[in-house]
């Protein structure tokens, strides 16, 4: 090992304390990063984890499934929404302006804050102001994710132009950008590598999910998971088949079944399930796919990283669009149950994001 690599001998101390800014947009940032840190203590049970995040800390330490002590987030505009798929430009947009107005002074603010925390190295999913905090404050920084925030500013024109540069020199700044597969192209990023899918990958529990639900052995269970987006419900409006038992955590109309009273993790319900409909997105597409559960997706043609996930999920022979009617939808449901089960998609990326990782400890 060469003496300016990171790692080498006298360059760097060993790390035992990691910053991890994770976007409060939703829980699938957490799940982007949730095996990767749990392989990561597994090998260093050393390592510290100080969490920032605007993301409830009770469910966020569910899903990263180990202790951490969590801190005050930098912000993080990422995108306002309306429900799980329409986006409030407006708020967004002054979400924005308000961010630059400020931009310099806060950067400098949040460096401070991470000086006085020390950390040995900063993980970022996916914002981007504790990035350019990081190099301010000299502190290394590792960006982890399928997507960016200024790609997505920049598509839905959330941001101007300048910010989104602002965004992107972020961004730049950071050692390395470690891209999870399927993800957006970032051809703007000199510093990247691309790895495998990253899921938590969940253990078939059908029986006892079954059991809780009072469910026969023949019922065909459809998980209703749009993600943890206020307006999920707008969407579930799925018609009653024969045969076919919706479960969904929010239930508004007869014919659905809570999983709220259900004692199973999250990746666990999701591998003891027939199939999942849900709207697109990186979480609940990966962890499908390492479960080897099909996936109805209700397509997001405005969204930015849409003609990558949609492709791969087709592509690994997991998941099919939704259709808009209440026929077409119990026609796909029937091919559903007549197919055989597809094979799961191993998470590779996890070991390789993990080795990444390794050579800055």
């Amino acid at each position: 090992m060469r003496e300016d690599q990171p790692g080498a001998t006298g360059r760097r101390p060993p790390c035992e304390r990691i910053a991890v800014d994770i976007s409060g947009h939703g829980f699938g940032h957490a799940g982007q990063l949730a095996p990767i840190l749990a392989e990561l203590r597994r090998r260093r049970p050393e390592v510290r984890l100080v969490v920032r995040s605007p993301l409830p800390t009770e469910p966020l330490a569910a899903i990263l499934g180990g202790p951490f002590e969590p801190a005050e987030p930098p912000p993080d505009p990422c995108l306002v929404m309306h429900d799980p798929v329409n986006v409030d430009l407006a708020a967004t947009r002054a979400a924005y302006a308000a961010l630059e107005a400020g931009f310099e002074a806060l950067v400098e603010a949040e460096a401070e804050r991470l000086r006085v925390l020390a950390p040995d190295l900063l993980v970022a999913n996916i914002g981007f102001v504790g990035l350019a905090a990081a190099a301010r404050a000299g502190v290394p920084a590792v960006a982890i994710g399928s997507l960016n925030w200024a790609d997505i500013a920049a598509a839905y024109e959330a941001a101007s132009p300048a910010m989104v540069e602002r965004m992107r020199a972020a961004y730049r700044s950071a050692e390395l950008g470690v891209l999870l597969s399927p993800h957006l192209p970032t051809r703007w990023l000199d510093r990247r590598v691309s790895v495998g899918p990253v899921a938590r990958v969940g253990r078939p529990r059908r029986a006892e999910l079954r059991a809780a639900l009072g469910l026969a052995p023949d019922m065909l269970l459809g998980l209703v998971a749009f993600g943890g987006i206020d307006g999920a419900e707008r969407l579930a409006t799925l018609p009653a088949l024969d045969g076919v038992a919706w479960l969904a955590d929010r239930v508004e109309r007869p014919g659905m079944l809570s999983t709220r009273g259900v004692d199973l993790p999250f990746p666990d319900l999701l591998a003891s399930v027939d199939f999942v409909v849900t709207k697109t997105g990186y979480g609940t597409f990966a962890e499908a796919a390492a479960a080897g559960v099909p996936v109805l997706y209700r397509p997001r043609p405005d969204w930015p990283e849409a003609p990558w996930l949609e492709g791969w999920i087709r592509e690994v022979g997991i998941g099919r669009p939704l259709p808009p009617d209440p026929d077409g939808i119990a026609a796909l449901v029937e091919a559903v149950r007549a197919a055989p089960r597809p094979r799961p998609v191993p998470t590779t990326g996890v070991a390789e994001a993990v080795a990444i990782l390794e050579r800055y400890l």
